[in-house]
């Protein structure tokens, strides 16, 4: 098959049909878990998980949307060709539920007080994993989210945040009489307890266990770290 037939029919699917399929059942899966429906929330979330739609989103979302798309892993790959994003579909129908994560690409950032910020970067087929993982498990716990949480969260941005801020902080509110904590936890990421997000995360087995593997994958010998044993940051989707 050349290069303008795999042209052609990625271009050609229907994102929007695929969009609407998945929403519907995360839908389904975010009401079943609001009533605490979870044998019924991990049917669903097996049934997404095994969605072409969910895969191709999946795909196209590390490979064509994200900004750190261009961004290579260990493998060294910082694109996939068309050709290959279809050949990863399939992987991810084959292997998905057993799935094995290569190792993290270390990238050390200077910041502006002198120390560095490190990143571990997982290469682009993991991140398409990890984004699939995403669309499935997210649902679920949304539904259980403090409703003044805004990171990291679908509908929600940083104006939000600010929003409610100015609206509790303003005069009007009394804001001369409040306070605002910041706490910043040292190495919070790469201390934090991982059993303890396992047992906090709904979903099957098979994707617990996959992500207990994910994040116990430390980085490659390539790279000058040794791998992680408490936890680790890794750019996820």
């Amino acid at each position: 098959m050349t290069h303008a037939t795999h042209s052609g029919m990625w271009y050609e699917l229907p994102w929007k049909k695929f969009q609407s399929k998945i929403f519907q059942l995360q839908k389904r899966i975010y009401k079943a878990s609001r009533n605490n429906e979870f044998a019924k929330v991990k049917t669903l979330q097996i049934r997404l998980f095994g969605t072409y739609e969910a895969r191709m989103l999946a795909i196209r979302q590390v490979t064509q949307l994200n900004d750190g798309k261009k961004t290579a892993g260990v493998d060294g790959l910082s694109s996939l060709t068309l050709k290959q994003r279809f050949q990863l579909e399939q992987d991810l129908l084959k292997y998905g539920k057993k799935w094995k994560h290569k190792r993290l690409r270390q990238i050390n950032i200077p910041k502006p007080n002198g120390t560095q910020r490190t990143l571990k970067i997982p290469t682009i087929r993991d991140r398409a994993w990890q984004c699939l993982i995403k669309i499935v498990i997210e649902p679920a716990h949304e539904a259980h989210f403090n409703a003044r949480s805004y990171g990291f969260r679908p509908g929600r941005s940083t104006h939000d945040c600010q929003k409610f801020i100015y609206q509790n902080l303003n005069s009007s509110a009394n804001g001369k009489d409040k306070r605002v904590i910041e706490l910043d936890i040292e190495k919070c990421f790469d201390r934090i307890n991982h059993k303890a997000i396992l047992d906090r995360t709904i979903a099957p087995l098979f994707i617990i266990t996959g992500l207990s593997k994910c994040l116990k994958c430390g980085v490659s010998p390539e790279f000058p770290e040794n791998p992680t044993r408490r936890g680790n940051k890794s750019i996820i989707g």
